[in-house]
């Protein structure tokens, strides 16, 4: 996190505080949350969403780069599906 510094009004203080408590948060969450929001609604999407993807993408190809399938290893659509149609009607034990 990076760590902001503002001034604000008294009013904006008393209502920050009456606010952040009233929903059981910290102020400093409660300008978190107040920015995505700020920001979601120029973008489509919140701050914390572009991070979560980006995590998630950076996760995603870490797992491809180390995970690779036996080099013999092939297969087909067709295949796929027949297999995995063959364990939905096995019986389950």
């Amino acid at each position: 996190m990076v760590r902001k510094q503002l001034y604000i009004t008294e009013g904006q203080d008393q209502a920050l505080k009456h606010e952040a408590q009233s929903l059981g948060i910290s102020e400093a969450e409660l300008v978190r949350r107040a920015i995505d929001e700020l920001l979601q609604g120029k973008t489509g999407h919140s701050v914390r969403q572009r991070e979560a993807l980006s995590e998630l993408i950076g996760h995603t190809k870490c797992l491809a780069k180390n995970h690779r399938l036996p080099q013999h290893y092939l297969f087909d659509r067709e295949t796929l599906y027949a297999e995995r149609e063959q364990r939905q009607h096995q019986p389950t034990k």
